[in-house]
């Protein structure tokens, strides 16, 4: 705590809570001397939710909207946070967002976006979530799109790096690439120019969870957000209540700034 407050009067106060993070996390890795000291728990996310693979497929299978119930799906694997401080309860998160904790209202808005382009860049965000994230991909994919989905460049807390990607086969559904960010989010100040192309063109970005939605949330871009509201701040600027999951465009963020 000492090392971080020593290093706070030197960050602008346009600092997004993505580079602030990066700036606390390497701060951790050269005390701890350990350069990804969540690597254990994030394995054991990654093959606890793959065990829930089977059940989650039927569920979109028994469902009248595939793509609608893959992202209601992936919303719940949101859930999987270390850095937000709140129990992870994937069965209640679950059962939550099939049910009535869902605020997919751009659901429409997204699918009508989704005929028009033949690529998606997806953002991924956290390990044991990106389990999830491969429903929405296989259906994305079964509509006959191109899907790029994008992990840290780095580990940092429990975020999806490439090889958790990997380990979860994604790269069997997806060119899986890394963003070149350091920090747990994606902001363009930390990312790789190669990334930054990939951005800058393309024609629809899913982004996905809240440290994804800190670092984009002022990009002018053909953003969909899909997270589940985590702190009060986020709930604030979306005009949502904390626990609340969301897929809202980049038009249409909230009035609350």
């Amino acid at each position: 705590m000492n090392r971080v407050a020593r290093v706070l009067p030197d960050l602008r106060i346009d600092t997004t809570p993505v580079e602030l993070g990066c700036e606390v996390h390497r701060i951790v890795r050269e005390i701890l001397g350990v350069d990804d000291p969540y690597r254990s728990a994030k394995r054991a996310d990654n093959e606890r939710i793959l065990r829930l693979l089977p059940r989650l497929r039927g569920l979109i299978a028994r469902s009248d909207d595939r793509l609608l119930t893959s992202l209601k799906l992936a919303a719940a694997g949101n859930t999987i946070d270390f850095g937000a401080g709140h129990p992870m309860d994937v069965e209640h998160a679950i059962e939550h967002a099939l049910n009535d904790g869902g605020r997919l209202g751009e659901y429409g808005a997204f699918a009508g976006q989704l005929d028009r382009v033949e690529d998606v860049l997806y953002l991924g965000d956290n390990a044991g979530e990106i389990v999830f994230d491969r429903l929405v991909v296989k259906e994305l994919v079964d509509r006959g799109k191109r899907v790029t989905f994008v992990v840290r460049g780095r580990p940092i807390l429990n975020d999806a790096t490439l090889e958790d990607a990997h380990f979860v086969g994604m790269s069997e559904l997806a060119d899986v690439v890394s963003s070149g960010s350091s920090g747990p989010g994606t902001a363009r100040s930390l990312c790789g120019p190669a990334f930054l192309h990939r951005f800058e063109h393309a024609g629809l970005i899913l982004s996905k969870g809240q440290g994804n939605y800190e670092g984009l949330s002022e990009e002018e871009a053909p953003l969909f957000f899909l997270l589940k509201v985590k702190c009060p701040v986020v709930a604030a600027d979306l005009e949502e209540d904390v626990g609340t999951i969301v897929l809202r465009s980049q038009g249409r963020r909230g009035t609350g700034r």
